[in-house]
């Protein structure tokens, strides 16, 4: 099939606006009167869009400029946030004034927009709103704005700022957006990456919330004001069934799985995730442009590997469409805006699990893509009549200047298109226009319109009986939730229920038999609500450990932990038992028995039906969560069951694993020479309690060397062992790093051998015949695991003076750590082995090496440049590491960018491979860069791969360098012709 678009051409007239934005370019309100216009006919045949749709322009300059966000009230009337200011001062300076938001209206009743009110003006870079009560929400960081009209004139006479404290001290583009109303009725936003200090200005006397980087929620009536899970940049949307979802520039689809309140329950618990990729990201996150365009980040060297033509680069404004104006095969599926290559990507979606996964529904084509590189699609909305509304920022550049080089934003045109701005609505080809629309005036009306079988009437309906309490409607809302054909309907019977504290035991039940996984889901969630006052629904809850559908499965568990009693501990087991597999429901089962460990443990194993896998994995967790924070007697208890008890070694060695995990981050515990273990046992076990202890080392030990098992069982081994002492498991550990064993094995053994923290291990790690034999990606643990642990660096200090080590192999900042170091024979060795490499002449090495560039190198010998040199690291076309950026389409970088970042890596670092420090009560340091965090722990990414989770009641200290972890010296780990073969390698393309 031809893949092109068919197109309605709305008369519009062009008219021609001054350079000046002004106030004065608009009346308070203005209707106008439109004809042809050669460049909006143009504009409107570049577009291909997928087949059996067509796309229409409803609005367009001088209606409506900059158009960032768009919602519509009751009246159809549409509210759209105009960011005319952007971008903001690229380094710093006065914000300008010039964003608004404007109120549009269908006067004539065609369908299409021809009367503007400025409804707000004044603003700074207003990026997000909200119907409300006749008024709106509008996020402009710091501030959440309150905007009304009281008495008709479309222009906003109530203004009030009801949040305060968004930083708005990153650029506009990453703050908090997008309001977007719940199920449960709380305002949703999205963080842009950024952190806050929020209170609300209308009560004084509240405590200010402090957060990073999370998103959040608020109450629209109280102001009551919350972090969430997810951190997402200018995306959030929720499913049919209330699951939510976000997106950041290159991750067009993540799901928030799980929310904070849930993991702050048990502040043992070392789990600091709260999204899941639905999408592919990065690298693999592949769109189809037909603009040509090349994205500016593509030559800008601070985004090096981080945005790439051809992949995702400026993911924005995620929906789930639910509408009726496309096709029923639409309904369900996610878009995603991608405004720096002109295009707007369909992707559907399936369960995985307990979240979500998505795929293209083709290949080498998009949904809507444009040849005019000035199409710059940034929002999506659900909107009247069903169809899916898209707002074209329309811009010549729409990248942000401060992610540019000073030097080359003066070839930028970031000025072109502030005059411009168009909205869009796509719909099947087919669709015509209602004749009689859906009234929202009186109480059965808005009723009525809770079930419609379309979403936005739906979601207008939901909205405005939450924002009057309408006791009447109470029957005919239990009589929907129960009987209504549509699933949608019913589940947003119940939550209006909820809202109005109407929603009884008797109607809960009666839907906890609906056929609708996502419904009876959500009745899980209501159950919770409802079980203090209604202890009868445990019934419910328990019975849903047994559902079909995993994901009802997962909100049992996470309703459950806040649940006392032998009956929930039953079902919370029957759930891991089934599930315990996948890490979510791992979580979500053991976040709810911080107090109850034993309980769970004996539940647990008592279940006669058990998956495999599920079993050791939940015994490893629950081992690491006894020696995280469980009695020390009934630790010990535990260790003696596992090295006593009959049956599989594999899930008594992960359960003794875990619990020697949590363990040995524990102070009150006396140490012993023999390891961790030993020293749980106690000197007053007996003979034969010991003589168990040493038979089930000698078994993880030969399980490690078992190249029979898989390669699983043997790293899980190889882990334990490194609980142990090198005296006891030093030969077995010294095998498992011959080449011939798997890198993943390997990679443990390095682990353990740290861990074991015997100098003898870290001189064996050292010895040259191999060390010579590491792959790159082993090598780079080896280097983390020697600056890991004081008693190693005498022993890495040995082997750099003796040659076996680089200097150049050590980060920047283990370097200065160490040249810092608190013991001066420490600090005066380091600073003789690394002066050359932190004298500050690192822009001096850059300007030597520029005359490689002039070579003509070989780019195929670059590949093997790359192997031994990069790809520990960092990936290229598949292969290699994923510590750092993906370094894949970095082709369009000028060969002297490439250059800059590969001999001062420490130039430009993007916030998010900016290196933390931390060192722990035990004494061991670690390097990486932040994933995730909690309240009650956070994980690094290390610099050789792996996911450090660390306590936070178990830090000593932690630091933000600003660094990267990636080590200055590179050159003197090959030759200037390798160095111009390894540039010419990225540059030729994958």
């Amino acid at each position: 099939m031809h893949y092109t678009a068919k197109l309605s051409l709305i008369p519009l007239i062009f008219m021609l606006i001054l350079a000046g934005t002004g106030e004065n370019n608009f009346r308070k309100t203005s209707s106008y009167t439109f004809a042809d216009s050669a460049r909006l006919k143009k504009a409107m045949e570049s577009f291909r869009l997928e087949p059996g749709l067509r796309i229409e322009l409803i609005a367009a300059e001088p209606l409506v400029m900059d158009p960032v966000a768009l919602a519509f009230d009751e009246n159809r009337r549409m509210y759209v946030v105009e960011d005319r200011g952007y971008p903001d001062p690229a380094e710093g300076g006065t914000p300008t004034t010039l964003g608004r938001v404007a109120l549009l209206e269908d006067r004539d009743g065609d369908g299409k927009y021809d009367h503007r009110s400025e409804f707000a003006t004044g603003l700074t870079y207003p990026n997000g709103l909200m119907v409300w009560k006749g008024g709106v929400f509008v996020t402009c960081a710091p501030d959440v704005y309150y905007f009304k009209d009281t008495d008709g004139d479309g222009i906003a006479d109530i203004k009030q700022v009801v949040l305060t404290g968004f930083s708005n001290k990153q650029t506009a583009q990453i703050r908090v957006s997008h309001p977007t109303l719940g199920l449960d009725g709380k305002v949703y936003v999205t963080s842009g990456l950024n952190s806050g200090e929020v209170t609300s200005p209308l009560h004084p006397k509240r405590p200010s919330v402090s957060f990073s980087a999370s998103d959040s929620r608020f109450n629209p009536e109280t102001f009551e004001f919350e972090t969430t899970g997810g951190r997402s940049q200018f995306g959030l949307t929720f499913d049919a069934y209330g699951r939510r979802f976000g997106c950041s520039n290159r991750h067009p689809v993540r799901q928030i799985v799980m929310e904070p309140w849930y993991l702050r329950r048990n502040p043992h618990l070392l789990f600091t995730e709260t999204t899941e990729n639905v999408s592919k990201v990065e690298a693999e996150a592949t769109v189809f442009p037909i603009s040509g365009a090349v994205t500016s980040a593509e030559f800008i060297p601070k985004l090096i590997g981080l945005s790439h033509t051809g992949t995702f680069t400026s993911a924005s404004g995620v929906t789930v469409f639910n509408g009726t104006g496309l096709t029923p095969a639409h309904r369900g599926n996610i878009f995603i805006c991608e405004s720096a290559q002109n295009l707007v990507q369909r992707q559907i979606v399936s369960p995985k699990g307990v979240s979500f996964t998505s795929e293209l529904p083709y290949k080498g084509k998009e949904f809507l893509a444009s040849t005019d590189e000035w199409f710059r699609p940034v929002f999506l909305q659900h909107g009247p009549e069903g169809a899916l509304y898209v707002a074209d920022m329309h811009r010549k550049v729409i990248d942000h200047p401060s992610y540019v080089p000073e030097e080359a934003r003066g070839g930028l045109d970031f000025e072109s298109g502030k005059t411009d701005g168009r909205i869009y609505r796509i719909v099947n080809s087919n669709f015509k226009d209602k004749k009689q629309v859906t009234r929202f005036g009186t109480m059965q009306e808005r009723v009525a319109a809770l079930q419609s079988p379309e979403e936005w009437e739906r979601q207008t309906a939901h909205r405005l009986l939450l924002e009057k309490t309408e006791p009447e409607a109470v029957p005919l809302l239990k009589q929907i939730a129960t009987t209504s054909k549509i699933p949608e309907s019913r589940l947003r019977a119940l939550w209006v229920l909820d809202s109005y504290a109407a929603l009884d035991v008797r109607t809960l039940k009666t839907a906890w038999a609906d056929k609708e996984s996502g419904v009876r889901e959500n009745v899980v969630l209501l159950a919770g609500h409802l079980y203090q006052k209604n202890p009868g629904l445990l019934n419910t809850l328990t019975s849903a450990a047994n559902d079909p559908a995993a994901r009802v499965r997962f909100t049992a568990a996470l309703v459950l932990g806040s649940i006392e009693g032998n009956e929930a501990i039953a079902s919370l087991a029957q759930i891991a038992a089934k599930d315990g597999a996948d890490r979510w429901v791992r979580a979500a089962v053991l976040s709810g028995i911080g107090n109850r460990l034993p309980e769970f443990l004996a539940a647990f194993r008592s279940k006669s039906k058990v998956n495999p896998g599920a079993f050791t994995a939940v015994m490893q967790d629950l081992g690491q969560l006894f020696g995280n924070g469980a009695a020390l007697a009934d630790c010990r208890v535990l260790l003696k069951d596992m090295i006593s008890v009959p049956g599989d070694y594999g899930s008594r060695i992960s359960t003794a694993l875990g619990l020697a995990e949590g363990i040995s981050r524990r102070t009150e515990i006396e140490k012993s020479p023999k390891g961790i273990l030993y020293a749980l046992l106690g000197d007053d076990a007996s003979a034969t309690e010991k003589q168990l202890l040493d038979k089930f080392i000698g078994q993880a030990s030969v399980r490690a060397g078992n190249a029979a098992l898989p390669p699983g069982s043997r790293v899980t081994a190889t882990a334990f062992l490194g609980y142990t002492d090198f005296g006891k498991s030093g030969n077995m550990l010294r095998k498992l790093m011959d080449a011939k064993n798997p890198p993943e094995l390997q990679m443990e053994t390095v682990a353990a051998l740290a861990r074991l923290g015997d100098a003898r291990g870290g001189a064996f790690l050292t010895e040259k015949n191999i060390w010579t034999n590491y792959t790159p990606q082993v090598r780079s643990a080896v280097v983390s695991a020697l600056v890991s642990k004081p008693v190693f660096i005498d022993v890495l200090f040995n082997a750099i003076q003796q040659g076996v080590v680089a200097p150049a192999e050590i980060s920047s900042m283990d370097r200065q750590r160490l040249m810092k170091h608190k013991e001066k024979p420490v600090s005066d060795r380091a600073e003789d082995l690394f002066k050359e490499l932190e004298g500050g002449g690192r822009m001096k090495v850059y300007q030597d090496y520029r005359a490689i560039l002039n070579t003509n190198a070989d780019a195929k010998p670059g590949k093997a440049v790359f192997e031994k040199a990069c790809s520990a690291c960092h990936t290229y076309a598949g292969q290699g590491g994923k510590v750092g950026p993906d370094l894949t389409g970095v082709r369009n970088q000028p060969a002297d960018a490439l250059l800059l970042h590969i001999l001062v890596p420490n130039y430009e670092v993007y916030p998010a491979y900016q290196a933390i420090s931390v060192e722990t009560n035990d004494g061991r340091s670690f390097s990486g860069w932040l994933m995730a965090e909690t309240d009650n722990s956070l994980t690094l990414k290390t610099a050789f791969g792996t996911q450090e989770s660390i306590l936070r009641k178990n830090i000593k200290s932690l630091a933000n360098s600003g660094l990267s972890l990636m080590p200055e010296g590179l050159e003197q780990t090959m030759t200037k012709d390798e160095m111009a073969q390894l540039i010419a390698f990225l540059k030729a393309g994958s």
